[in-house]
């Protein structure tokens, strides 16, 4: 009887197991399938790949085009979810081979996030379109050039625009811009880049400046024609002779001609070496404002990382993050390449110093709430439209 009792006991845990597994698979085959193309990892990007993969309403494939970008250094973080290459075979039959490839993978939805100058980018473009996919383009706005540059380009960004049936741009200015490019109805969403800003949020706000005490503004860059790092030295000649510092940390080609400018100025102006990627915010301890006077950047981190650690910023216009943060109660949005507007806006904020502490309460405020969760979820929501309303 025992015997005969513990084989209906584990008939019955077999089929409660088996009917477990089966509910799983089924729930698995029902999810929306969502390719993604990224050029390499970096870490804006792996936090909101980590969090795609932790939904429980997509199934995510990830592939890079390439595997890594030499020009950065933050070495190749590892996303926690399941990776692979673009299988890249350069030749007569690359196209072929993707589409292959495309179709095998089985996604109902692709995200193309790879650099559209790349051969092999407009080679996915290609691809993509034989296999008949519903796929958006993913990316920060194009830089402005000039000359052939900006005609070659122009015509590959063009191409792109042409054939997806939608844009996730890196903010709201950012998605204006391909809405513009776009130049009809087809869908474009903003989905800011997303990192942990904990370390930032645990640093103090900044308190009340004692009547001796000098205002000590900050920037990180690297020392490259784009930051702008000229026109912010030229603007500190605006600044009384006294009363402020800034430190500047970076690296770059422009290291020995910046640092002649700033020891014939006179102006207390200190270039640092470049703070190592993890342990950057030791650049915004102990600040009091962030100034960043770059010609152009696709979206600036670096700007949610100053608001995040509590300093008032004053951007440009051109770092896409700035329009979807700063307003007049935590900084200044001023033109690039105008050193008297730059400089001006740092003197007001020296003149109104008192109020510096409710400015550093308003920065935080402003992007403490962000979270890569909070991007994901809005990219599977514009995935899921685009399955139901794009047919092939």
């Amino acid at each position: 009887m025992r015997k005969l009792l513990a084989g209906r006991l584990k008939t019955s845990r077999k089929l409660f197991s088996d009917l477990i597994q089966s509910r799983a698979l089924e729930n698995k085959q029902s999810l929306m399938k969502l390719g993604i193309i990224v050029n390499s990892p970096s870490p804006h990007q792996k936090s909101l790949l980590d969090a795609l993969v932790s939904l429980d309403d997509v199934d995510v494939l990830i592939a890079y085009s390439f595997r890594r970008n030499p020009q950065r250094t933050w070495g190749i973080p590892k996303v926690i979810g399941k990776s692979v290459m673009v299988p890249w075979k350069p030749g007569p039959g690359c196209i072929g081979h993707l589409t292959d490839w495309i179709r095998s993978s089985a996604c109902d939805v692709w995200i193309l996030g790879s650099v559209f100058t790349a051969l092999r980018t407009q080679a996915l473009v290609s691809a993509l379109g034989r296999a008949k996919k519903p796929w958006v383009f993913l990316g920060e706005p194009p830089r402005p050039r000039s000359g052939w540059r900006a005609v070659v380009r122009n015509r590959l960004l063009n191409r792109v625009m042409n054939k997806c049936d939608g844009v996730i741009a890196t903010g709201m200015e950012s998605a204006r811009r391909y809405q513009k490019l776009l130049g009809d109805n087809r869908p474009v969403t903003s989905v800011p880049y997303y990192i942990p800003l904990d370390e930032w949020l645990e640093l103090p706000l900044v308190e009340p400046i004692q009547p001796n005490e000098p205002v000590r503004f900050v920037t990180l860059a690297q020392l490259i024609p784009r930051k702008g790092l000229d026109v912010l030295i030229e603007a500190c000649r605006q600044l009384p002779s006294y009363g402020w510092t800034l430190d500047i940390y970076g690296e770059g080609p422009e290291r020995s001609q910046l640092q002649q400018s700033v020891r014939q100025s006179g102006l207390p102006i200190t270039i640092h070496q470049p703070l190592p990627f993890e342990s950057r915010t030791i650049g915004f301890r102990g600040k009091h404002c962030f100034v960043f006077p770059t010609r152009w950047d696709g979206w600036g981190m670096v700007v949610v990382e100053a608001l995040a650690a509590g300093l008032p910023v004053i951007s440009t216009d051109q770092a896409m993050s700035a329009h979807d943060f700063i307003n007049e109660s935590n900084g200044r949005l001023v033109p690039a390449d105008e050193k008297h507007r730059l400089g001006q806006a740092m003197c007001e904020l020296m003149a109104d110093r008192e109020t510096l502490p409710r400015y550093s309460v308003s920065a935080r405020n402003a992007v403490h709430h962000l979270s890569a969760r909070e991007g994901a979820v809005q990219l599977v929501h514009f995935a899921q439209r685009l399955k139901s309303t794009v047919h092939r």
